[in-house]
């Protein structure tokens, strides 16, 4: 067996998913406002019902951002906290990657937006045409506008929480080349954060004792990242 724990943030709570290998097995979620006195108790109950123990856990898989800054904060010092008593390995996960690798095409530049409040998104950009991947976080409006000039005449398909947010003003700056995704996934899920994990545990990679949240606190349009590194899982 090769159990690990999954653990994922979104903007309305926490999950937490029990794996072995590349089988999701149990999962639990409580609401983010319960999720810091809750959060340990959380595992506790997942590991119990299924008749294991810490002991048995060989990594964690954890989304560490970009996402709400006060959930993204409790989840991440929580994991600190349980590797400092345990010892077990932790594995971040960047979630705008995720989410690419789980909603992204390859037939047209994919756009995917996380909220990042106060008119601000963070925000992923895939062109597997000419084999480009950037991020960052930007306002949303002036993201739009650079989107318009760097892509005049292609349709642009949007995923994330960010793009249903901000629809309005997408299909008001982009027009009939937006195109968003049907149903339009908010976050990448708990199982690609476990699939994602499991393949940088078997290559050894991201792995760590103490995680830091991401937050892509950039107003550029980000460094080109070569294709490959976010190729599917």
């Amino acid at each position: 067996m090769s159990i690990f724990l999954s653990v994922q943030h979104t903007y309305s709570g926490v999950e937490i998913a029990l794996f072995d290998k590349l089988h999701l097995q149990a999962a639990v979620s409580d609401d983010k406002k319960r999720a810091s006195k809750a959060f340990i108790a959380l595992i506790h109950e997942l590991l119990a019902d299924q008749r294991l123990h810490l002991r048995d856990v060989t990594f964690c898989a954890v989304n560490q951002g970009p996402g709400p800054f006060t959930t993204l904060r409790v989840v991440i010092a929580s994991m600190n906290g349980l590797n400092f008593a345990t010892k077990i390995p932790l594995i971040g996960i960047d979630g705008l990657d995720a989410l690419m690798q789980e909603y992204g095409v390859s037939h047209t530049p994919t756009i995917a937006l996380l909220n990042a409040f106060t008119q601000d998104v963070y925000y992923a950009i895939q062109d597997t045409a000419s084999n480009v991947y950037r991020k960052g976080y930007q306002n949303i409006t002036t993201l739009l506008f650079e989107l318009h000039a760097l892509y005049p005449s292609q349709q642009l398909y949007f995923i994330g929480n960010g793009s249903l947010l901000h629809e309005a003003l997408i299909k008001k700056i982009l027009g009939e080349r937006a195109i968003f995704a049907q149903p339009l996934p908010e976050h990448c899920s708990i199982n690609r954060i476990g699939l994602m994990g499991y393949h940088y545990w078997q290559n050894h990679m991201n792995i760590s004792q103490q995680l830091s949240p991401l937050y892509l606190k950039t107003r550029e349009l980000g460094k080109t990242i070569p294709q490959e590194q976010n190729r599917k899982l």
